[in-house]
């Protein structure tokens, strides 16, 4: 699946110049890509939501998405996928199990171009394609990473909690509800 990703540059005017066409390409991870899925996951959880967490939690979650931790799981994943471009691994989602996303990251520097959505809808026609029993999928999202994942069609089904230093809110997306014309509330 090839696709490209453009942002107006009219809503920030800060972001505007650093923010041009970026294409890329939805493809499979391997074992070999661990190293850079490791790092996107560790560069945008470092910038983005490390902050929130206690440091006992930060480092055990970056212990779990080392490049030797990664390795030993990705080829257990139901589905890993990373967004590839010129410039390397720019995204990366994970699911452990049809019925849920266990990480989606993209680099800090590559957000607002639609490469969360497009790894999103990439792991979508996978599960409803080879999964068709599946209906929901669940994840626990950080409070950063919430108003995202509200606009790819998961809702909040949990407040906050703090889980061994943790923060998080667990979502769900009914799969069923795009094909009945239901809108997230």
């Amino acid at each position: 699946m090839s696709t490209s990703s453009v942002f107006d540059g009219s809503a920030t005017a800060q972001r505007s110049a650093s923010l041009e066409l970026m294409k890329y390409e939805i493809r499979s991870l391997s074992n070999a890509h661990a190293p850079e899925a490791s790092a996107v996951i560790q560069e945008s959880f470092l910038g983005l939501a490390a902050a929130a967490w206690r440091p006992d939690a930060r480092g055990v979650f970056l212990e779990a998405t080392a490049p030797a931790s990664l390795q030993n799981k990705l080829n257990t994943m139901t589905f890993a996928a990373g967004a590839f471009s010129d410039g390397g691994i720019a995204g990366v989602i994970l699911m452990p199990s049809p019925n849920l996303l266990g990480a989606l990251f993209v680099r800090p520097r590559w957000l607002l171009r639609g490469i969360g959505r497009a790894l999103w809808e990439s792991a979508r026609a996978h599960i409803e394609a080879r999964f068709s029993e599946v209906n929901t999928v669940e994840l626990n999202a950080t409070p950063y990473a919430v108003p995202f994942y509200k606009s790819i069609g998961f809702v909040p089904i949990s407040s906050e909690f703090e889980r061994d230093g943790q923060r998080a809110i667990r979502m769900a997306c009914w799969l069923p509800a795009r094909a009945l014309g239901a809108n997230v509330i």
